[in-house]
């Protein structure tokens, strides 16, 4: 532990502020330390938990005695976020800190536990050795393979499609997001808390987003809404100015703002409608007409004040191009800007510091290109990199007067380029999960550069552009998200995981270890989005996959090769996969597909047995298999679209009784177990974040809904601890873990935080531990669960 001297620092006097809290620092510190208990631990008093990270940093004893693993879990996030804002680099880069950042976003206040295991989880993703706590978590991280993000998570949102930044007057930096919801929040970038309530009016969904300081000191927001309007609100009063702005025959798709040089505040607008509108926004009315020449969506605006005081537009199109609109008139400046080859749906402009203008244009055809607006030309190449469709740009010149453009793509990164050279600079930021859809950049006023993504993925994050590459061990093997996961103890007792990747391969891992077995598995030409796992009589482990090329294949694991040719029939994706052993031995696989059929498998012939189980009306995205004490063998089949399960007789190929019916949502995951008492049950997940159990041998549910997941439930498994106990594991778009003991219909301990939607299954290994194995986009982490 760090040393302190009693004597103030060169420069401090005795009774200064600093010095003070220093020594307050140090006298509370002691107390505030957990208590281990043999049944947890006792939290240090909530002032200390509040305050003594405020105490730290104003007097300089911001550390790792406080910023540590053990004790951040207790810590009030908003105030530790503040803090950091004002500590020194290598404080805010410390492994720990950049865990932290990761998952603190979701910790709740009276659940230092379950904060404490989503750290673990971080901390292994970053490349830390899993600690071992007194007394342990109840989650406890063997290994991780998982980028850990450079950036900071900092809000966990749904659907937000517009994302603005700005530095009010009194320095505080925030963000502006729109919503599916209809509304529009502004968040305080330092603590991470939103300020003031959801701003409300629109009746669609907010899809574009901007804000601007108006001469006055005020800082408001201007969104475009699917509703066909653009709404604006006082930042400093949360309530709105003036009217809606109608005008625009379809859904608005893209806002700019800007203080004119006569300081009047504008809002440029491009609609669905292929037009472009100016606003005056002192009076809420339309400058001139609207400007036309767009065929098709204006899907992307920015505007700029010219070195000679002349206000433009410039506007990204479905129909390819980029326009620019001199504002005083209302006309076009010079041609259409041509080169992408699909939709310009990303622009951002800025003046370089030699005074030339700029705009920088992202595309669907996965391009970032310059312009210069003087000449009407690219400048250089295409900025190439990015994988999948540019959606989002941001534009900056740092305080070195470097100009940089900030993209995000469907490839779900953030690159950062120099505009100076038309090269990246560093590796791409990764964390985002799904399609980054928003960036805004800013220079904070301790002169940091930042950049604010929002993603599909539903969350922002921040990205300090100074520092940070990701850290961490990633997922080796895969290029792509992993989609499907099965695991399977070995006949010589090790336990394994088979993963399913969108890179078309198949890959299996030691769990006790985390390292890849052998070579990926390769063969099928599309994403894998189904695995199944099965020790066969003779003792060989086979794995069982199925694909978005329509067909499954079988896999000798033992080998590594395949086991005969592929399974072909299905006339679209296999989406689900289920294996069993029939009672006179012969394996089987059971396959759904987006045929909305179901087959089965002879896997000894590689043929199918019978004809398709038809039923369903839609894609057939769960499947679980089971055989009952009688000997019957059983499949449970849940399908997109469809709120009930079905039960299929797989010895005649006909459907048993009534189809299940009481989840509300679609039926997105289906596991199936024999009770000790021996009744067969199924437990099914669905998209109305429910998990239902179900009898049967009578077709009825057991007891009321499992609640507590707050989005679709994606994954099941379910199996008997070796003292009897029936559980279930089931995973979430809510980015949680959870167990449940199926004895009495209660979830056991608390939940585990995870990065980002999972793929999961568990599995007891043979020293009767309870483990998951939780798979999602680029990682893999083995998680023992004490039950």
């Amino acid at each position: 532990m760090p040393e302190h001297d009693d004597e103030p620092a060169d420069g401090l006097e005795l009774g200064s502020v600093e010095v003070v809290e220093a020594r307050i620092t140090e006298a509370l510190l002691p107390l505030a330390q957990p208590r281990p208990t043999t049944r947890g631990a006792i939290p240090p008093a909530p002032y200390l938990r509040r305050h003594l990270v405020e105490h730290a940093a104003a007097g300089g004893r911001l550390d790792e005695r406080l910023l540590s693993p053990e004790l951040l879990p207790y810590l009030d996030v908003p105030r530790v976020r503040q803090a950091l804002t004002a500590a020194a680099p290598r404080t805010r880069s410390t492994t720990t800190v950049r865990a932290w950042k990761q998952v603190a976003h979701t910790w709740p206040w009276d659940s230092p536990a379950e904060n404490a295991d989503a750290m673990d989880l971080a901390q292994a993703a970053a490349g830390d050795t899993p600690r071992r706590r007194t007394p342990p978590g109840q989650w406890t991280t063997v290994w991780s393979h998982h980028s850990s993000s450079a950036g900071e998570t900092l809000l966990q949102l749904a659907h937000h499609f517009g994302l603005a930044a700005l530095v009010l007057t009194d320095g505080r930096p925030i963000a502006i997001t729109g919503s599916w919801d209809n509304t529009v929040r502004v968040w305080d970038l330092t603590t991470g808390t939103p300020i003031g309530e959801p701003l409300t009016g629109h009746t669609d969904r907010v899809t574009a987003v901007a804000a601007l300081v108006l001469p006055d000191g005020r800082p408001i927001a201007i969104a475009g809404s699917d509703d066909d309007t653009v709404r604006v609100w006082d930042l400093t009063t949360g309530t709105p100015i003036g009217d809606p702005l109608t005008g625009h025959p379809g859904p608005v798709e893209a806002v700019a703002a800007l203080v004119l040089p006569d300081r009047r505040p504008i809002a440029i607008t491009g609609s669905a409608d292929a037009t472009v509108r100016v606003w005056d926004l002192t009076t809420g009315t339309p400058i001139g007409e609207p400007l036309t020449g767009h065929t098709g969506h204006v899907a992307a605006v920015a505007a700029l004040v010219l070195p000679d005081e002349r206000p433009i537009a410039i506007t990204g199109s479905w129909d390819n191009t980029v326009r620019v609109w001199d504002l005083d008139t209302g006309t076009p400046i010079g041609e259409p800007l041509t080169g992408h080859t699909d939709t310009v749906n990303a622009v951002a402009a800025l003046v370089l510091p030699d005074r030339r203008p700029i705009a920088i244009t992202g595309s669907w055809d996965d391009t970032v290109r310059v312009w210069d607006l003087d000449t009407g030309t690219a400048i250089g190449e295409p900025l190439t990199g990015h994988t999948d469709t540019v959606t989002a740009v941001a534009a900056l010149v740092l305080p070195d007067r470097r100009p940089i453009a900030i993209t995000g793509s469907s490839d779900n990164t953030v690159r950062v380029w120099d505009l100076t050279t038309g090269t990246p600079i560093g590796e791409p930021l990764t964390g985002h999960t799904r399609p980054v859809r928003a960036v805004a950049a800013l220079v904070l006023p301790d002169r940091r550069p930042i950049a604010i993504t929002g993603s599909w993925d539903h969350t922002v994050r921040v990205w300090d552009l100074d520092t940070g590459t990701p850290t961490g061990e990633p997922l080796t093997g895969h290029t792509g998200h992993v989609a499907a996961v099965a695991a399977l103890v070995l006949p010589d007792e090790r336990p394994i995981a088979i993963t399913g990747s969108r890179d078309n391969t198949v890959r299996v891992w030691d769990l006790t270890t985390g390292t890849p077995i052998g070579e990926p598995l390769t063969g099928h030409t599309r994403p894998v989005r189904a695995v199944a796992a099965l020790v066969l009589p003779d003792e060989r482990p086979i794995a069982i996959t199925g694909s978005l090329d329509a067909t499954a294949r079988v896999w000798d694991l033992t080998t590594g090769t395949p086991i005969g040719e592929p399974l072909t029939g299905h006339t679209d994706r296999v989406s689900a996969v289920a294996a069993l052993v029939l009672p006179d031995g012969r394996p089987i696989a059971i396959t759904g597909s987006w045929d909305d059929t179901v087959r089965v498998w002879d896997l000894d012939t590689g043929t199918p047995i019978g004809e398709p189980l038809t039923g369903h009306t839609d894609w057939v995205t769960a499947v679980a298999a089971l055989v009952l004490p009688d000997e019957r063998p059983i499949a449970i089949t849940g399908s997109h679209h469809t709120t009930a399960a079905w039960v299929w007789d797989l010895d005649t190929g006909t459907p048993i009784g009534e189809p299940l019916t009481g989840h509300t949502s679609p039926v997105t995951a289906v596991a199936a177990l024999v009770l000790p008492d021996g009744r067969p049950i199924a437990i099914t997940g669905s998209a109305d974040a429910t998990v239902r159990v179900w009898d049967l041998d009578t077709g009825t549910p057991i007891g009321e809904p499992l609640t507590g997941h707050t989005d679709w439930v994606t994954a099941v498994a379910a199996l008997v601890l070796p003292d009897g106990r029936p559980i279930a594991i089931t995973g979430s778009h809510d980015r949680t873990v959870r167990v449940w003991d199926l004895t009495d219909a209660r979830t056991i301990g608390h939940l585990l935080r995870v990065p980002a939607p999972v793929e999961l299954t568990g599995f007891v290994d043979p020293l009767g531990r309870l483990s998951v194995v939780v798979a999602g986009p680029e990682g893999l982490a083995r998680i023992d669960v004490a039950v």
